[in-house]
């Protein structure tokens, strides 16, 4: 035996505490305790599909040469992706199916003119090449000019 918490929908049918003493693997008691049901919140989360979201990761690395983005799409090809550079250096990746969106800015030192996206077995990846950075092999010694009184 032992205590677990079970959603209660209200309708009078049912016990009405909301802990109970019973075998947790008895069919009836599969519903567990939903902390939002009564919630405002889960009403308005409902309108935005949230339930039924892909599972997806997003990684974000940098390096010496570029920002390198990793979405991990399970079960989408390139037609169903869309990659989108809009105003403000902001990268939209989402699918078609609107089951899954993401935003992230691009930092300042990314090229946009060369982005790339390449995507393979489910994972998208988004390269921003960095700005090259004008390297001088001119080195000179400055002297330090200075009074000793």
């Amino acid at each position: 035996m032992s205590i677990v918490p079970f959603k209660h929908d209200g309708d009078g049918e049912g016990p009405s505490p909301n802990w109970i003493m019973t075998d947790p693997f008895l069919p009836s008691h599969m519903d567990l305790w939903d902390p939002f049901h009564f919630s405002p919140i889960s009403n308005m989360l409902s309108g935005f599909g949230l339930g039924s979201s892909v599972n997806t990761r997003l990684d974000w690395r940098e390096n010496s040469k570029a920002h390198v983005w990793k979405v991990v799409l399970p079960g989408f090809s390139d037609e169903d992706v869309l990659v989108e550079l809009q105003d403000e250096r902001v990268l939209q990746v989402s699918v078609e199916s609107g089951n899954f969106m993401s935003r992230f800015k691009v930092p300042d030192d990314g090229n946009l003119e060369q982005l790339k996206a390449n995507m393979h077995n489910g994972v998208l990846v988004i390269t921003v090449p960095k700005y090259q950075q004008q390297q001088s092999n001119n080195i000179r010694v400055v002297e330090i000019e200075g009074s000793d009184d």
